[in-house]
């Protein structure tokens, strides 16, 4: 071990000096002698602390960081770290603890405790990381399969209960907390084998967190979980995050008055809560559609029903658009229910927008060549369709076979007449019955 007291010496002289560039000028040298010294980190979170608060910041910065091109966990480290010295930054401190989690990973046991610090650090911020309470859970189950130490397993809990609170869907948090909620209970009983009531107690506690974390397939499962949803809200009836649970399994199970009725106890709790505000809007529209399927299941003419399930989802998806404007998957639904109407440069002017986001960019090439064409704008159009099919991983698939055909029509429409019979070969050897593909290939060539 490498002895750094005399470092450690100088950067406390120079703490209480308020010398804080030297303070991390001391601390550069020891994290590269010693990553692992756990009382330099502690003495660096108390300077680059100090330094915002006499620096005037009010609250805790949020800075954009350049990433890093580098993979070695140990640079990671000590760039993210001059980015805490820079300026007190969350998300610096989740990147500290992320490389630190990284180096344990790689086989440095011992900068675990290096990892909890800056997490737990970020956490007393109280600003939400997905990926810091993720990584801490981690650590901390990692600990107690070691020491068996009844606190670590605690705190790993802890950390999952706020990560689900937060993100009630999140696709690990409810499913891992309960594997470690039922470790735990089986541990406990292994200590306390003589204590009866002790076992049916870890029993009870155990089924319980088994019902309210699995996944709901029937109706029977809902109505388990409805069942001790309902015991957890007559101890915590202000509890937000269980009235919006009990109006989720609600909807999934068709049962769109009770999940409104608890969604909306759930708002009262958080008038700020834009994604109960959502939620209760995905019920108005499920009882629109509900409508529609109605009266054609009757017979009825559904047009109007049809027309105002539309104008729901265009005044639904702009007020998520106000709320949330980075999300373009609002963007994306909206542009869908435009065309519908036939708003033909609204809906371009969305998906211009989502064409940016990777998830949504092949859908939106293949909609704005539909409204190029719609437009006359044949050569934008053909330029669409040919992006959205340089994209598309299977040339087999229906929606793939469906934008070949319309850029073959656009190209008809050109008079590119080689390039369309190139589109309806392809289309007739994929497919000899798509549509009339056969037929506009032998006119083309006759």
């Amino acid at each position: 071990m490498v002895d750094l007291s005399k470092h450690l010496a100088r950067i406390k002289q120079a703490l209480d000096r308020r010398n804080y560039d030297l303070v991390f000028e001391v601390v550069d040298q020891c994290v590269d002698a010693d990553p692992a010294n756990i009382e330099v980190h502690r003495l660096f979170l108390d300077a680059a602390k100090r330094k915002a608060k006499e620096g005037g910041r009010a609250g805790f910065m949020s800075t954009m960081s350049i990433p890093s091109l580098t993979k070695d966990p140990q640079k990671l480290l000590a760039a993210a770290i001059k980015r805490v010295a820079k300026a007190y930054d969350t998300r610096a401190l989740v990147d500290v603890g992320d490389a630190a989690a990284r180096c344990v990973q790689n086989g440095a046991p011992k900068m675990a405790e290096v990892a909890i610090l800056y997490l737990e650090d970020q956490r007393s911020t109280g600003m939400f990381s997905e990926k810091a309470l993720w990584t801490l859970h981690q650590l901390y189950h990692e600990r107690y399969r070691a020491t068996r130490n009844a606190a670590d397993i605690d705190n790993a809990i802890r950390c999952l209960k706020e990560l689900e609170k937060a993100m009630p869907n999140h696709p690990e948090a409810s499913r891992t907390l309960k594997n470690l909620e039922a470790a735990k209970s089986i541990d406990g009983r292994g200590k306390a084998a003589g204590d009866y009531r002790g076992q049916l107690a870890n029993d009870a506690n155990a089924r319980r967190n088994d019902v309210m974390n699995r996944q709901v397939r029937t109706v029977e499962d809902a109505r388990e979980v409805l069942k001790f949803i309902d015991e957890d809200l007559k101890a915590s009836a202000g509890d937000k995050s269980l009235w919006a649970k009990k109006g989720d399994i609600h909807r999934r199970i068709g049962e769109l008055g009770p999940a409104r009725a608890a969604l909306i106890k759930a708002q009262e709790l958080d008038p700020h809560d834009f994604t109960i505000t959502m939620r209760l809007g995905d019920i108005a529209l499920d009882e629109a559609r509900a409508r529609v399927r109605q009266l054609e299941a009757a017979g009825q003419d559904a047009g109007p029903a049809k027309k105002e399930l539309i104008q729901a989802e265009i005044t639904e998806f702009r007020k998520r658009i106000e709320r949330q404007p980075t999300d373009l998957t609002h963007r994306y639904s909206l542009g869908l229910n435009l065309i519908k109407t036939g708003d033909i440069d609204g809906a371009a002017a969305e998906f211009q927008r989502t064409v940016a986001d990777p998830k949504l960019k092949k859908g939106s090439h293949r909609y704005l060549g539909f409204c190029f064409a719609k437009k006359n704008l044949l050569d934008l159009s053909t330029q669409q369709y040919t992006a959205y099919l340089a994209l598309a991983e299977d040339d087999l698939a229906d929606e793939a076979k469906e934008v070949r055909y319309l850029r073959a029509r656009v190209l008809e429409d050109q008079g590119k007449k080689a390039e369309a019979i190139q589109d309806y070969e392809r289309l007739v050897n994929i497919d000899l019955n798509y549509k009339d593909a056969a037929t506009r290939l032998q006119r083309l060539r006759g």
